[in-house]
């Protein structure tokens, strides 16, 4: 896995834009805690995958996850080991992340997703008709997800995105592991329930 100095001449090269100065000041490895060194190697993709999930682009999602590592770099005093682990307190930090930015986008009207947003998750297919059939899916997938409530997309971000078992996802929600069973068998049921009727309405 990338170190920050590493990712961020990654997306130097596959994004060249400017950079705030503040951005680049984490990217530094020297002005970081040997701990946080770490953490972005450890949970850097928890983080990543669990974003991802919830926002339309790769980019996008980069951006988020480097915003939400710089949040938890500034605020890296106030962590206390004894009420979280380190990638839990990062993925909460991740949901303050997401829930801002789908908050603008809620503003600006755009939360469907169009298969031009989705290329990174569409290319793999091995023929043109598989591919044109996983857009399909996957386009049908994310705007019927955008329907769910927030907690539907957060309990499924966590276990289909961030892959945490129930045990984890309780220890993240601060629920027993009971409620999350509930909580991801009725959000599954209701995204079926959105993708159906995503289908029956020609995709609307």
């Amino acid at each position: 896995m990338m170190s920050p100095a590493e990712t961020s001449t990654q997306r130097r090269s596959d994004r060249p834009r400017p950079r705030s100065r503040e951005r680049e000041t984490v990217a530094r490895p020297a002005d970081l805690p040997p701990d946080f060194e770490a953490w972005f190697r450890d949970y850097r993709e928890s983080v990543y995958r669990y974003v991802r999930f919830r926002v339309p682009t790769r980019e996008v999602a980069e951006d988020v996850t480097s915003e939400v590592f710089l949040k938890a770099l500034r605020a890296l005093g106030r962590y206390d080991p004894k009420r979280s682990a380190p990638r839990t307190w990062l993925l909460r930090i991740a949901r303050n992340a997401v829930t801002d930015y789908l908050r603008s986008l809620r503003r600006k009207g755009s939360l469907h997703i169009s298969l031009d947003r989705v290329p990174d998750l569409v290319s793999r297919g091995p023929s043109q008709e598989e591919r044109l059939l996983r857009e399909e899916q996957l386009r049908r997938l994310f705007n019927a997800a955008a329907t769910l409530r927030p907690a539907d997309q957060e309990i499924l971000s966590l276990r289909y995105g961030v892959g945490l078992g129930n045990t984890e996802i309780a220890e993240a929600l601060k629920i027993t592991s009971n409620a999350v069973a509930v909580r991801i068998h009725r959000a599954v049921t209701r995204l079926k329930a959105a993708v159906a009727e995503d289908g029956a309405g020609g995709g609307r």
